[in-house]
């Protein structure tokens, strides 16, 4: 009877604490999200500067100036979508190649197993552009480029969904065991 009340403690202190830790993480990345969206009230337009990439993601990089102080920041995406085919060399065209910004702002790439990521980037925000970027007026580094997000932290909920998950799993095997 006693090795049994060890190992649901031992099981419920191996998956339902980290659960429970994995959940209040991903509410503290929601809350400090949800502050920054409520802080950055003011707008300016910066310029691309350069392009950043990222596992293969292209993302445009502002210039802004406030206050005399310049400042860069790279757009950031709900989620990126990427759609590659089997293509020969002689298919690489740019008409096969494709990327644009959907609607709940997921950037879809579309092309084969050589994509020209900077192509791609120049398509959707040429070199020099002009771009709107959202900042904190209190402390201007805190900004977003184009858009304020509408929805959470994707990171956030997939913290706190995981958490729940093992907290769930955790709590249930220290019962049965």
């Amino acid at each position: 009877m006693n090795e049994g009340v060890n190992v649901g403690l031992l099981m419920f202190l191996t998956l339902a604490v980290p659960g429970l830790l994995f959940i209040l993480a991903g509410i503290l990345v929601l809350v400090l999200e949800k502050r920054k969206k409520s802080r950055c009230t003011a707008m300016t337009m910066g310029t691309v500067v350069r392009y950043s990439y990222v596992n293969g993601t292209p993302s445009p990089v502002a210039a802004y100036r406030i206050g005399g102080v310049s400042y860069e920041k790279k757009r950031r995406f709900r989620g990126v979508v990427e759609v590659r085919r089997n293509l020969s060399p002689k298919d690489w065209t740019e008409e096969n190649q494709s990327c644009y910004i959907s609607e709940n702002d997921v950037l879809h790439i579309r092309g084969g197993a050589v994509l020209n990521l900077r192509a791609m980037a120049e398509s959707l925000y040429p070199m020099g552009s002009s771009i709107p970027v959202w900042y904190d007026p209190e402390k201007p580094q805190r900004a977003y480029v184009e858009r304020i997000p509408v929805k959470g932290s994707l990171v956030g909920w997939i913290f706190i969904w995981v958490g729940l998950g093992f907290a769930v799993l955790g709590t249930f095997l220290s019962l049965v065991l």
